[in-house]
């Protein structure tokens, strides 16, 4: 099969569209993406084609300047198993690798294990197993924030990833990020000695959202319950966050959280070694 990958055109959208039309029930996201990713100003967007048609695609995206984070990989589902999946899997880890990228990530749901075996193949570990709590919003004593004599603190509790956004990407959090979400007043703590604390993401429809979370299990509980009567004072439904570690989900349970979703998301990671002399991009090329 000839099969060309190269960066994405503003002129394949028809194309892109039609192939993934029935992909998750068409409800792909890809659609609402394509105008922004075709830019290639958060990393490139490669599609693979074949005999001059659009038969797949997948996204670098660059979240900082050493990590790197693969999405968007698709195969119209006419083209399946002929290797375009992990042919533009390997284009990307090339593409990620030849620019000094130091670690490239991806997650994907716990049942989907083609992508795991493919996640082996490649060589990428997986480093986490993160399951979703929600709870509603209900009165109660507002929690304490976090003051900026705390940032180290806070750091050691919820390191070492956030997640970006509302889906499922991740990437390391920094002393930086700490001290900018205690600014905006974002982060939270069970008390002088932070026992345990949290770092608030952007408002997601109703839910205040926890993007980092960490601490001792007792402080832990107290802390998430306090940020239920957070999200009612703030006017939204409920919180919702991921939990990373048995402490974490029991502390979850304990403050009334729930699972909506019995699966969990898998995070899986490849670090590059550095080559002599060279050194990450800056910024998507």
């Amino acid at each position: 099969m000839d099969l060309v990958i190269r960066r994405a055109r503003r002129s394949d959208k028809r194309d892109v569209l039609a192939a993934v039309r029935t992909i998750w029930g068409g409800q792909d996201r890809i659609p609402d993406v394509f105008d922004r990713w075709v830019t290639h100003r958060t990393g490139p967007f490669f599609v693979a084609e074949s005999g001059g048609r659009v038969v797949g695609m997948g996204k670098l995206t660059v979240v900082s300047p050493t990590e790197a984070w693969l999405e968007g990989g698709r195969v119209a589902p006419r083209w399946r198993r002929k290797g375009i999946a992990t042919a533009l899997i390997a284009h990307r880890v090339a593409y990620a690798r030849d620019r000094g990228f130091r670690v490239l990530r991806f997650s994907t749901a716990s049942d989907n294990t083609p992508i795991h075996r493919a996640a082996r193949h490649f060589g990428f570990t997986r480093v986490g197993a993160l399951s979703r709590r929600e709870a509603p919003a209900m009165p109660g004593a507002a929690p304490t924030r976090a003051t900026p004599t705390q940032e180290r603190g806070v750091l050691r509790r919820v390191g070492p990833l956030v997640q970006l956004g509302h889906g499922w990407e991740w990437r390391e959090i920094t002393l930086r990020d700490i001290r900018s979400a205690i600014a905006r007043s974002r982060v939270f703590v069970s008390g002088k000695e932070v026992g345990a604390a949290a770092v608030l993401g952007d408002r997601y429809n109703a839910s205040l959202m926890i993007t980092a979370i960490g601490g001792h299990v007792a402080p832990l509980t107290r802390l998430l319950r306090g940020l239920r009567a957070e999200a009612q004072r703030r006017g939204l439904d409920e919180v919702s966050l991921y939990v990373s570690n048995p402490g974490q989900a029991r502390a979850a349970r304990s403050a009334g959280y729930g699972r909506p979703w019995s699966g969990e998301v898998y995070l899986f990671e490849k670090r590059f070694t550095r080559r002599a002399g060279s050194a990450p991009s800056p910024a998507p090329p």
